[in-house]
């Protein structure tokens, strides 16, 4: 004869003990990923805020509000409207770039340069040699020494980087 064995009380009290432990370890992991998502969450915020706060205390220089020239009046005006740039349509020689291309870098270069000193470029002793000649993907360097006159110049490192066609022209600001 088969004897009935007693339920086992133990078995029901571990699997509930377990149950409780895996749901404690849950809980404590989702409230250390909330507490860490909150963490970075306020950093994230405070940057913004102070960001916000730097831009607000950003002031704009007043320009004149009068137009020096008018490009459409050949009477107004000097024959150069923006002083010290030369707009002759001379364009330094050298380098690796085609001519529209150098007149791009001229034109960007005169403007970097009245801004770092150089008031009166010239394309008139301005030299050009390559830094790095193309690399594989038509990427090439070169150096501007620009004529600011007065026996002055300027150095201006260059970037070439061929795209669809083009050529895109980067001034390195030193």
């Amino acid at each position: 004869m088969q004897a009935n064995s007693p339920p086992q009380s133990g078995s029901g009290t571990n699997r509930n003990l377990l149950i409780g432990i895996v749901v404690a370890v849950v809980l404590c992991c989702c409230c250390a990923v909330t507490a860490a998502g909150g963490y970075y969450g306020y950093q994230g915020y405070v940057r913004a805020q102070q960001t916000f706060e730097e831009f607000q205390n950003f002031e704009i220089p007043e320009f004149p509000t009068s137009v020096p020239f008018d490009p459409n009046d050949p009477n107004s005006g000097a024959d150069n409207p923006l002083p010290g740039f030369d707009l002759s349509g001379d364009v330094p020689e050298g380098g690796l770039a085609d001519e529209s291309t150098r007149y791009t870098a001229w034109t960007s270069v005169q403007f970097i340069g009245f801004v770092a000193g150089c008031e009166t470029p010239s394309a008139e002793g301005t030299t050009i040699s390559v830094l790095q000649q193309p690399d594989s993907n038509g990427v090439w360097v070169e150096e501007w020494n620009v004529n600011c006159g007065g026996g002055t110049s300027h150095p201006f490192k260059i970037r070439f980087t061929p795209e669809n066609g083009i050529v895109n022209v980067n001034i390195d600001l030193q």
